[in-house]
This record gives C-alpha cells, sequence and structure tokens, in this order.
C-alpha cells in the first residue's frame, strides 16, 4: 500500500522517511519558499550598505525573519502540508528571536573555535547537536522556559532516533557555510555563500518538521492536516479522484464531470476537487461553467489561505473575461493586496480598478479605487490616467473620508483638484 496521501498539499505520516529525505532537498526552492530565499538574501546583502550600528540593527532583523519563515516551514511541515508557507513578515517573533541569540552565542563559539580552541569546539559541537531539538520546541512551546528544559529536548531526540542525525549534520554544513561566507572575498560571493547559508537553514527546519510528523503521536502532537482531512472527507476525495482518472481513461468524460459536479454541490469540496473539474471543463471548452465554478474555488482556495493559486486562478479568469472579479468584496480585496505586494502590477490593478465600479457603496471602494491610481502613477509611469482617475474617485466619494488623500494624491502628482470639484 502506498503510504503517500493522493491530495498534492498534505503528506500521510506513515511515508517512509527515506522517502520523505529524498525530496526535501528541493523543499526551500518550492513555491513561496523561493522568493523568500531570495528575498531574504537580498535583504540581507542592502544591510551591508547601511552605517555602523544600523547596518548592524537591520542584519539583525534580517535573521530574525530568516528564523520566522522557517520556524513557519517546521510548523507547516510538522502538520502535514508538504508545500512551504505563504511570504510573511507578521508573526510571533519572540521563539525567533530566543533562537537568533542561541544561534548567535552558536556563532561566537565557531569565531574562538576558528583561532583555535579545543574548549570552543566542544562548546561548538554541542551547539551544533542541540540548537535542532531547541528549535523544534521553540516552535511549539508557549512558554520559552518551558522550551529550553533539557528534559524536554532529550526526549524528542531519543524518540527522533539516528534519523535526528541528518538535521544535525544539515546544521553543521549551515556553520561551515557561514565560514565561507566569512571569509569569501567580493560582493557575488558574499550574497552566493549567505544565499546558501538560508537554503540550509530552510532545509534544516523542513527535516525538523518531517521528523516531528512522522513521530507525531509519540511526541503528543495534532497534525493540522490531519484533522483539515477528517473533516472535509478527504478520504472519499482521494477515491473519487482514482475514480474520475480511470473514467477519463475510459473516455468516460461526461460521467467523470458528472461524478465530480454532484460532489462540488456538497458542503466541502476540497481544491483537488475543483482543478479536476476545471481541467475537465477547460478541455471542453465551456467558458461559462469555467468562470461560474472559478467563483466557488476561489473562495475555498482563500478560506486555506493558498494565496498564491488563487492569484493564478485570478489570472486565468480574467484571460477568459476581462471583466471577471471575484464575487464577494472581502476576495477582491484580499487579492488586490496580494497582487500588489507580490508585484502582479496588472492584476492588482484590474481588481483595484474594478472594486469602485462592482461595489460603489462598500466603505473600501475609495481605497481600492486609489490603489488603482496609485499603481497606475508609481508602477506604471501613466500619471496622466491616474489623475483621470483620481478625479473620477473624487467626484463619487468626495463625502466620505477618504477625500483627503485622493487630494493629497493629486497634489503630489500635480494635479491640483479643481475648485468646483464637489461630491457626486
Amino acid at each position: 500500500m502506498n503510504a503517500r496521501s493522493t491530495h498534492p498539499d498534505i503528506v500521510d505520516a506513515r511515508t517512509p522517511l527515506s522517502e520523505r529525505f529524498f525530496r526535501s532537498p528541493l523543499y526551500p526552492l518550492r513555491n513561496a519558499a523561493l522568493p523568500t530565499l531570495v528575498a531574504l538574501s537580498i535583504a540581507h546583502m542592502l544591510t551591508d550598505l547601511l552605517p555602523g550600528l544600523i547596518s548592524f540593527a537591520a542584519g539583525q532583523v534580517v535573521w530574525a525573519s530568516i528564523i520566522l519563515y522557517a520556524m513557519e516551514s517546521l510548523r507547516r511541515t510538522a502538520d502535514g502540508y508538504a508545500d512551504p508557507p505563504e511570504i510573511t513578515m507578521y508573526g510571533d517573533y519572540a521563539p525567533a528571536v530566543a533562537m537568533l541569540v542561541l544561534q548567535k552565542l552558536g556563532y561566537v563559539a565557531l569565531y574562538v573555535a576558528l583561532m583555535p580552541h579545543p574548549t570552543a569546539w566542544l562548546v561548538l559541537l554541542i551547539f551544533i547537536v542541540l540548537l535542532p531539538v531547541i528549535a523544534t520546541a521553540l516552535a511549539f512551546e508557549d512558554s520559552l522556559l518551558g522550551a529550553l528544559h533539557p528534559a524536554r529536548w532529550g526526549r524528542a531526540i531519543y524518540v527522533f532516533g539516528p534519523a535526528y542525525l541528518l538535521p544535525v549534520f544539515v546544521g553543521l554544513l549551515e556553520y561551515l557555510s557561514y565560514i565561507g561566507y566569512l571569509v569569501a572575498s567580493g560582493w557575488l560571493g558574499h550574497v552566493l555563500w549567505f544565499t546558501l547559508v538560508i537554503y540550509l537553514c530552510l532545509l534544516q527546519f523542513h527535516l525538523l518538521g518531517v521528523l516531528i510528523h512522522k513521530h507525531h503521536e509519540a511526541l503528543g502532537h495534532q497534525p493540522d492536516a490531519d484533522a483539515l482531512s477528517a473533516a472535509s472527507g478527504r478520504n472519499e476525495d482521494d477515491n473519487l479522484l482514482r475514480d474520475v482518472a480511470e473514467l477519463i481513461a475510459d473516455n468516460e468524460r461526461d460521467t467523470a464531470e458528472s461524478l465530480l459536479r454532484d460532489r462540488l454541490r456538497e458542503r466541502h469540496p476540497t481544491a483537488s476537487l475543483f482543478e479536476a473539474h476545471r481541467n475537465l471543463l477547460r478541455q471542453r471548452g465551456d467558458r461559462n461553467a469555467l468562470l461560474s465554478y472559478a467563483q466557488s474555488h476561489l473562495a475555498l482556495l482563500l478560506s486555506e489561505d493558498q494565496v498564491r493559486p488563487a492569484l493564478r486562478l485570478t489570472t486565468e479568469c480574467l484571460h477568459l473575461d476581462p471583466n471577471f472579479m471575484p464575487d464577494q468584496p472581502e476576495s477582491a480585496a484580499r487579492l488586490a493586496d496580494a497582487a500588489t505586494a507580490q508585484g502582479m502590477t496588472q492584476l492588482a490593478l484590474k481588481l483595484a480598478r474594478g472594486y469602485p465600479n462592482r461595489w460603489p457603496r462598500d466603505e473600501k471602494a475609495p481605497h481600492y479605487g486609489l490603489l488603482a491610481a496609485r499603481l497606475l502613477a508609481e508602477r506604471m509611469g501613466q500619471v496622466a490616467e491616474a489623475g483621470v482617475l483620481a478625479h473620477k474617485l473624487l467626484r463619487a466619494f468626495g463625502d466620505r473620508p477618504e477625500r483627503a488623500e485622493i487630494e493629497a494624491f493629486l497634489h503630489a502628482h500635480g494635479q491640483l483638484p479643481g475648485r468646483n470639484e464637489a461630491p457626486a
């Protein structure tokens, strides 16, 4: 029996460690992990351009952000999810800062050991062995004091067994890479070595998450993905997807589509079912059905915090219908903000510009209309068109609190509102 879940973003805890370890090196290069790795590497490079203490402080913020994302990756892997978490700059920094302090102590031991000094080498070895298990405690323990209890570390190492040596080895490689970063000459060398340090950090935390997920029963951890799978009837969905695949192979597409359509009418369809149904609709070329089911699919993706797939689906829908908008203002707002943050300017502009047209009485309509104007002016260089849009917003929403922001935008871009400009 194959222990791996047929659902692409959830991993069965029964999957052999050898199989999961074999796939692990690609984890920091997948989905949101890769742009996060690149962004943090560039951010650290930019801190070197800052003067003195400012450079040091900014560097520590970048380090804390690296560990914060690595810890979120650890938690997500331990909860049974195959994909890395989305990029985030928000979260509980306390465990990340505690881990950063311990890691810096390890680097201090590394500096001393390079002199060399036998005692420092012993201290460094202890840090390399214990830091991974301390990271697992900090990621899940509400109390910092509880996370730093040696008995907790010993029990976790005992449960992990010899497999614990793999994340320890990756941690050793991380320290060696940091040495490479210290001795590297030239700008490019520093960037490449530090990128490798971040990659190894993400890989190590992912491996720790794999171990926790594998031994979750012994550690008393309930994977979130298991609970979601049980609540959503995931096993039934897996069986249905297998049946659909067999029907398609037998050229019985109508029957396969009927099965999927019936399941989608139920209360908790999964994203994989929507995707399978959309593939059939694409093959049939049913544009209207694709757009109709996309609305439900979008709502599901956003409810599961799968923002990037939701953005891809929205882009696909806009190719089918340039006037497409999510059917809920909350969905449109979230997608517009995400597209703006991720540099997807055209998509962000379509969503932001369409918001006040679709929901003119919504309290956020002026905000997203102004966002569209800013995107036009500041990212696309279309200042004149941005001014026209801002004047329309001023006429439509001149009685709203955002009037001052709209006027400030017009002033900033040299397009002063006329004296006779009044609310519509």
